[in-house]
Parts: structure tokens; C-alpha cells; sequence
């Protein structure tokens, strides 16, 4: 068992971070002191530490990390997933940028008019 300070030091979250996810429900410690409060976590959650931490350096909200992770437990179930993800990101950072340019370059009438 690792005490949340460890923990934090060795998955690179804060321990208020930490704190955040446990009222979350998205890490929870796996035991915690009924008298201080103190938070202690397992050597196999840093696994997840790391795939929540992947998961918002790629993009996803907090609230839909909890639902990805509830899906998805294994790493391998999890890949497919996030391609598919990606894919359909680029597609609409493609498409909202094309549309910020013609907006920009010919206004929405012409665009309309297909010039």
C-alpha cells in the first residue's frame, strides 16, 4: 500500500487531484483510515492513474473519463475505442476549421451560393 503522498509522487497527480477523483468515484483509494481520513492506494492502481492521466492529456472531460473507464477495463478493449475517437476529432477540428475558413475568406452567402 502507498500513501497518498507516494502515490502522488509516483503517478505525477496532485494530491488534491487525487482527492478530486476519490469524490468522483474515478480512483477510488483502496483503503482509507477511518480515523484521519488518509488516503492509501495499490501499486496496481497506478495502471490506472496513468490511463486517467492519458485520457485528459488527450482531451476528455473528467465526467466521461468515469464512463470510459467503467466500459473499458482492460487496455486492450480500450485502444480500438480511442482510435475511433481520434478519427472522429480530427474530423471535426477539420471540418469546424474549413468552416472558420470560408467564413473568414468568402462570408457565409457565398458559401452557401457553393463559391
Amino acid at each position: 500500500m502507498l500513501k497518498i503522498g507516494d502515490f502522488s509522487r509516483l503517478s505525477q497527480i496532485s494530491i488534491r487531484m487525487l482527492r478530486h477523483y476519490d469524490e468522483l468515484g474515478l480512483l477510488i483509494p483502496e483503503s482509507t483510515d477511518p480515523f484521519t481520513g488518509y488516503r492509501y492506494y495499490g501499486e496496481a492502481q497506478l495502471s490506472d492513474a496513468r490511463k486517467i492521466s492519458m485520457l485528459k492529456a488527450m482531451g476528455f472531460p473528467l465526467a466521461e473519463i468515469v464512463g470510459i473507464l467503467a466500459i473499458f477495463e482492460d487496455s486492450e478493449q480500450l485502444r480500438p475505442y480511442l482510435l475511433r475517437q481520434r478519427r472522429l476529432r480530427r474530423r471535426r477540428k477539420f471540418c469546424g476549421a474549413n468552416s472558420v475558413f470560408w467564413k473568414t475568406h468568402w462570408g457565409e452567402s457565398e458559401r452557401m451560393n457553393g463559391i
